[in-house]
């Protein structure tokens, strides 16, 4: 069986967007989808499998290019695209920006997200490109599409720092504030599987078990994200933002993660030994080094003073991060400056 049901309706296995796609389109009532993709989306076959995939009758509208980043204004202008062509769906196709954006399109009508990369399945909070937007109540799809075979061609770099930012997903939800058990186990799996996955997946585009794996954590990270996430996540968004970085999502994680975790580890002592385990480091192993070391094996920044950003900028980054909604369950609280002393100590 290839359906979940937790938080929304969820198809996994491998080629179900050809099998659940027309079934799921004809269950909503929807006849006239606008199709939301960017770069991911229109990689190889991507989207004509899509288009081949769609019900004989359908009527379908499409706006495609969408890169990182993204205005305000582009969400309007697709908003009024959506309402001018009379549309009654929406499908979000591709990675995280067409995911993201098609949440934020007409809450009223139905929403089927199927990602291509295993960077975003379409739940959890929006990502870093939405940064200079204005963003209010993005919806939660009502149908989820996970096939592994979608994100076969992904580049090593891209599966790398998608994959990465999946991991530091898990890790921050599992350490949250918020109480949910079940987010919790959700977590500690999604870790244990992008672990023992991510290298595989990066040095192997076609490894299909190393990308239904990392999908499948992918899938975890946004279930478990209800939770909330963490300063990992606040920080790097922050100095995406900065430097000019709307493209290239986690991959400032693996610097960011030693400062951060040393920082919240006098309230996460109790989750340290559990993380450990679900890792397959050894009792009294440094969480931190194994993670930045899988970061370096895969070609990922160990230090963030590359980026070349003065004080001010990351003074600006601090303030943001400490703004941003994730900080708010981290394990504690950080303020600006602490934001800025863990920036200079990533340098």
């Amino acid at each position: 069986m290839s359906l979940i049901s937790f938080v929304t309706r969820i198809h996994f296995a491998d080629r179900v967007l050809e099998d659940a796609l027309p079934e799921e389109m004809e269950k909503l009532g929807i006849c006239r989808p606008l199709i939301v993709t960017d770069e991911a989306g229109e990689r190889d076959d991507c989207l004509d499998r899509l288009f081949d995939s769609l019900p004989a009758l359908c009527e379908p509208s499409h706006l495609n290019g969408f890169r990182p980043k993204v205005m305000t204004g582009q969400i309007r202008a697709v908003s009024r695209f959506y309402s001018k062509n009379r549309c009654d769906g929406i499908i979000g196709f591709g990675g995280a920006v067409a995911l993201d954006l098609s949440r934020l399109i007409d809450a009223r009508s139905h929403l089927i997200t199927i990602p291509t990369t295993i960077e975003s399945v379409g739940l959890g909070p929006i990502g870093g490109a939405f940064a200079a937007a204005e963003i209010c109540n993005p919806r939660n799809p009502s149908v989820v599409l996970c096939d592994a075979t979608l994100t076969v061609g992904a580049s090593a770099y891209a599966t790398a720092i998608a994959g990465m930012d999946t991991l530091t997903h898990c890790l921050e939800s599992y350490l949250g504030t918020a109480f949910n058990p079940p987010a919790d186990g959700i977590a500690l799996e999604g870790l244990r599987r992008a672990m023992r996955h991510l290298a595989r997946a990066v040095n192997d585009g076609n490894d299909i078990e190393a990308r239904r794996e990392m999908l499948a954590a992918a899938l975890n990270a946004g279930l478990a994200a209800r939770k909330g996430l963490g300063g990992i996540d606040a920080a790097a968004k922050a100095l995406e933002a900065q430097a000019g970085l709307w493209g290239r999502h986690g991959a400032l994680n693996a610097a960011l993660l030693p400062p951060v975790l040393a920082f919240n580890a006098p309230a996460v002592g109790d989750r340290l030994p559990v993380i450990r385990e679900a890792l397959g480091v050894p009792t009294g192993g440094d969480v931190a080094s194994v993670i930045a070391d899988l970061g370096a094996r895969l070609g990922l920044p160990g230090r963030i003073g590359s980026l070349g950003l003065c004080k001010a900028d990351l003074r600006r980054a601090a303030k943001a991060a400490a703004a941003d909604p994730a900080n708010q369950t981290n394990p504690r609280l950080a303020t600006a400056e602490d934001y800025l002393r863990l920036l200079q100590e990533a340098c």
